[in-house]
């Protein structure tokens, strides 16, 4: 109940954050990859 709690409560938050930032953007340029890929394979089929 004194300051290193705190200190670590902090590094511990900025750190799941970190973690949770990490996945999202692999996941949105994930979904993003795939609808390029996507566009390109409709262009080929269109010719």
């Amino acid at each position: 109940m004194d300051w290193r709690g705190y200190l670590i409560a902090l590094f511990s938050l900025i750190w799941i954050a970190n973690v949770y930032m990490s996945l999202f953007f692999k996941i949105r340029i994930d979904i993003k990859k795939e609808g390029i890929e996507v566009k390109i394979e409709n262009e080929k089929l269109a010719k």
